[in-house]
């Protein structure tokens, strides 16, 4: 089911699958999420191509759920349920507050976009694991990891010790 979000600042529409995509996941949890990117498209003016970005909405939005871990942090592994990648989770931590809402958008063959991913919080790389691995992305991930809170898990794949 394609939804219609708005537009960007040179007039590109944004379209949001909201059944079976990861964005659609993103706003079934956070409804707020839609006036938020209609209000950030507003601001942006997207090259001709796929795009990942970072925007600053001036004031607090929510919380993220990615923090910076330390020793004194509990840390474990997971898969989440439909993911074929390890997560590294936090336990018992707080969400911090943030002004920024990421999104990725594809680029489709009539001009517009479709919201493909989006989360309150900053850019972070793609997981260790995932198609879209990087090194800085497994230096990012050895640090931060995401505060769990009622994620479902694959219970026989949590473990403390790093599976990457």
């Amino acid at each position: 089911m394609k939804h219609r979000i708005g537009e960007t600042s040179n007039g590109a529409e944004v379209y949001v699958e909201l059944i079976g995509t990861e964005a659609g996941r993103q706003i079934a949890r956070q409804p707020q999420l839609l006036s938020i990117a209609k209000e950030m498209l507003q601001h942006i003016a997207p090259p001709d191509a796929d795009i990942t970005l970072e925007y600053d909405m001036q004031r607090p939005i929510g919380y993220s759920s990615v923090i910076t871990t330390t020793d004194q942090h509990t840390v474990f592994y997971g898969r989440v349920l439909k993911d074929a990648v390890f997560t590294r989770f936090v336990k018992n931590a707080q969400p911090l507050a943030t002004r920024y809402v990421s999104v990725r958008l594809i680029r489709s063959h009539t001009g517009s976009y479709e919201l493909n991913d989006i989360w309150i919080g900053r850019l972070r790389p793609a997981q260790p694991g995932s198609p879209a691995e990087t090194s800085e992305g497994r230096r990012y991930w050895a640090t931060h990891a995401i505060i769990y809170t009622d994620q479902q898990l694959h219970m026989n794949t949590i473990t403390k010790v790093c599976p990457y």
